[in-house]
């Protein structure tokens, strides 16, 4: 019987860009961390609770044991 919550292994990557409100440029930074959830979505979905790095319109690519995520929604 396979286990119902599993832990995945995530890195998010914040990709250079200029902040639109102030034009500073910000630039590349990636975080690495484990959560443990019941499906790569809800991993994708804690991987937003749980990362630190800060967002001003860059490009935030999450890999989720090693493979891009992309939300469905989006």
């Amino acid at each position: 019987m396979e286990p119902i919550v599993k832990t995945y292994s995530v890195k998010v990557v914040r990709e250079p860009g200029e902040n639109p409100l102030t034009g500073q440029p910000m630039e590349y930074d990636e975080q690495s961390f484990e959560v443990d959830a019941t499906s790569v979505k809800a991993a994708y979905f804690l991987s937003h609770l749980v990362c630190t790095l800060r967002f001003s319109g860059q490009l935030r690519r999450t890999f989720i044991n090693g493979q891009e995520y992309f939300d469905e929604r989006y």
